[in-house]
């Protein structure tokens, strides 16, 4: 028997070795194919399922964002929130975080695809606050479907919740809906006063029921992003501070107005002082002040209102998208 040959690093196996390879192929190329039996060992077939489509089913968890100085725009949110869980008959109550606190503002907030999310802000001269547009910039959604909402005090919400919706889909949220709510005006409470009521509830509990069926009939697919109005590039606007008195008589330096300030304006050392390239004049100091020691300048407020009322109706409805 003739040893192999080892030619270049290989071996070249004897002739013999080679006529029977080529025998065996040849036999093997012309094997009728074994067909199952019932003796047959059972085929297992290790197939990955498709990713159930996201529907309502997939919705676990409801979460309210929202910056609200004076309160409004989080009983808004809260309203809509608590009707959405109705609606989708989640466990428990929405989680909430609360973003208008300056101390609030570094920690993102991280959503997945099973977490519903309202994002929600007032409208300031038909914008949103800047404090508000970059605290909602620091969320982060992963495919999370979310509501937006703006609220405004009956003037108009012009392109704020266009900005809203923009800053949404650049985080990785998915609207479904959005709302414009009417609430007591900010500076002017005399529009939209002690608003949302009653009535604005019945509203946000039917958008809450078109919202359920927007996810239920998104079995096979997400819904369609709603078109909402607005313009680009949004309208200008420059905040300018509210001329504000603090009575010494009354206040007592506890330092609350300056710890709770959205944009850390004021002074914690002097309430009096206020930076007013940071004051956005969203009346939180004066309104969460346990002694009423601060006060916005009246003529001030006498001009605002003045020059309103030809803008805001008597009962403005409430906006929501899609109708």
């Amino acid at each position: 028997m003739l040893n192999p040959v080892k030619i270049y690093g290989n071996f070249l196996p004897p002739r013999h070795s080679v006529l029977e390879h080529i025998r065996r192929t040849r036999q093997a190329a012309f094997r009728p194919p074994v067909l199952w039996t019932e003796a047959s060992p059972p085929l297992t077939l290790s197939i990955s399922p498709p990713p159930l489509p996201r529907s309502v089913m997939n919705i676990e968890h409801l979460h309210l964002v929202f910056f609200s100085p004076v309160f409004h725009t989080r009983a808004i949110t809260r309203m809509l929130g608590g009707n959405v869980t109705k609606e989708l008959s989640l466990p428990g109550v929405p989680a909430e975080h609360d973003i208008t606190d300056f101390s609030q503002a570094s920690p993102a907030l991280v959503f997945g695809p099973s977490d519903l999310t309202i994002l929600a802000a007032p409208v300031y001269g038909g914008r949103l606050p800047y404090p508000a547009a970059q605290r909602l910039m620091l969320c982060r959604g992963k495919e999370t479907p979310a509501i937006l909402v703006v609220s405004y005090g009956s003037r108009a919400f012009d392109d704020a919740l266009l900005e809203m919706k923009d800053i949404a889909e650049k985080q990785g949220f998915l609207p479904i809906a959005a709302a414009a709510c009417v609430a007591e005006h900010t500076i002017a409470p005399v529009y939209a006063a002690g608003r949302p009521d009653a009535d604005d509830e019945k509203d946000l509990a039917a958008f809450a029921s078109s919202i359920g069926r927007i996810l239920a009939s998104s079995a096979h697919a997400l819904p369609p992003v709603p078109s909402v109005p607005g313009n680009r590039p949004y309208r200008l606007f420059r905040p300018s501070p509210l001329p504000q008195t603090v009575d010494n008589n009354h206040c007592v330096r506890c330092g609350l107005c300056a710890q709770k300030c959205p944009t850390r304006a004021i002074d914690e050392n002097d309430p009096a002082m206020v930076n007013p390239w940071r004051c956005i004049s969203c009346m939180r100091c004066v309104n969460i002040c346990p002694h009423g020691a601060r006060r916005a300048d009246e003529a001030m407020i006498r001009a605002v209102t003045e020059k309103l009322a030809p803008l805001c109706p008597e009962r403005r409805g409430n906006s929501f998208f899609p109708a």
